[in-house]
């Protein structure tokens, strides 16, 4: 038990929790807990007990290029296009090797900032040249390994890139994301499907409208339709990417998206970014998910993410940490918040007539919200029949106040994930 927490959806005084040998919840309450038999009981004393993080959307190897992209470069402007040039500089030194120890590095950081779930959106897959690995799944296995070792759960997003974009010519770059076609595309996720399990689960992600053709996108929704599988896509980061998709298909690449079938299940589809979007795109994306990635779109200058309006249409909104220069959660939810008040010059932005708080609807946007992204409903919640995915934190940071429901407030409007103190993953404690 704890001093405040969010049990069942609801912010509470006292909560408790039991937990079985599998680390599945059996029973929660607030107030005094019933003792039963072999009861090994835990007080967490003046703490907070809420769900786990989930963090929709992450590029882990992105981590190694973390702080090595701020000097400006003679006649050179930096932008989005820019950055990239230095993120591919990466990507082409990798090996599995260095794939499994980046992206252990990065995961073992998210575990100790609260986060219980990745969804890691992987683009690598061959080698540098485009050859095939042996095993054509090489670098994906070393990115499962690495979650297995950390002890996160993982949503492997697989990801489909084919081209440069419309008649344009591959970068040399980008020959290691491609796969030769749709079909090997779709053999490499069988393999892969063979694996899932409560630890691991395999979604869709065709890289973007830029990145995959039309005949392309509508085979990969018949495919999610068939295996019922999420599709995660970055969509509208950038105008340009509007502006390419308007001359090839004479429309958004939300409804180009759409058009293909990939918007027909509610629920199943996370647009990553959806930043330069349209009334109508945000009408298609009502029934559907957001991804922001606040501080990766402010280090890019990508935009802003009109949350207020997507949430008032339906969208289901949560966080991810993409491009992994900071891995915190509460601060990705707090800045949804933050940047709509800067856009809309007005404040509390994302509360409504049903959520008047703000700190348990930050906190859903970066637990709940992001478990229904990613094709885990089990997640994100504290209640019975889930597993015991927690995080506790404590209220005295940043000391603001003394009664626990305010420090939780205070914790998401100001703090970081510096106040977490424990992690559990399935009933097991990993920090």
């Amino acid at each position: 038990m704890a001093a405040h927490g969010v049990v069942d959806g609801h912010s509470c005084e006292h909560p408790w929790v039991r937990v079985d040998a599998t680390g599945t919840i059996v029973a929660t309450g607030a107030g005094v807990p019933p003792t039963a038999a072999n009861d090994t009981a835990f007080d967490l004393g003046h703490r907070l007990l809420l769900p786990g993080m989930v963090n929709a959307h992450s590029h882990a190897f992105q981590r190694l290029i973390r702080g090595k992209t701020h000097t400006l470069a003679a006649g050179n402007p930096d932008s989005f296009w820019s950055w990239r040039t230095a993120m591919y500089a990466a990507a082409t030194t990798l090996d599995p090797d260095g794939v499994y120890q980046a992206t252990r590095d990065c995961f073992a950081e998210m575990l100790a900032a609260g986060i219980t779930c990745v969804g890691e959106f992987h683009y690598l897959h061959h080698r540098p040249d485009g050859r095939p690995y042996d095993q054509a799944n090489a670098l994906s296995q070393a990115v499962i390994a690495a979650a297995t070792d950390v002890g996160i759960r993982l949503a492997l997003l697989e990801v489909f890139y084919a081209r440069a974009g419309h008649q344009q010519q591959l970068l040399p770059e980008q020959r290691r994301f491609c796969d030769a076609s749709v079909e090997a595309y779709f053999a490499r996720v069988d393999a892969l499907r063979g694996r899932s399990s409560q630890q691991l689960t395999i979604g869709l992600a065709p890289h973007s409208v830029r990145a995959v053709g039309f005949d392309a996108l509508v085979a990969i929704a018949d495919y999610a339709t068939r295996h019922d599988m999420v599709v995660h896509t970055h969509v509208s980061e950038q105008p340009r990417e509007n502006r390419e998709c308007h001359a090839e298909h004479g429309c958004s690449p939300t409804e180009i998206l759409a058009r293909a079938g990939l918007l027909a299940r509610p629920r199943t589809f996370t647009a990553v970014h959806a930043i330069h979007i349209s009334e109508r795109d945000i009408e298609l994306l009502a029934t559907q998910n957001v991804c922001a990635c606040p501080t990766t779109e402010a280090d890019l200058g990508d935009g802003i993410v009109a949350a207020d309006r997507l949430l008032a249409a339906g969208s289901n909104l949560c966080v991810g940490s993409d491009s992994n220069a900071v891995i915190d959660l509460v601060q990705e939810a707090r800045l949804l918040e933050m940047h709509t008040r800067l856009a809309t010059g007005r404040r509390l932005c994302l509360l409504s007539a049903q959520r008047q708080q703000l700190g348990p609807i930050l906190w859903n946007i970066a637990s709940t919200n992001g478990a229904t992204a990613l094709g885990r409903p089990d997640l994100g919640e504290l209640s019975v029949g889930r597993p015991f995915d927690a995080v506790v934190c404590e209220p005295a940071y940043p000391k603001v106040a003394d009664e626990p429901n305010a420090a939780f407030d205070a914790m998401m409007a100001a703090g970081t994930a510096a106040c977490i103190r424990q992690v559990f993953v399935g009933g097991r404690r990993l920090r």
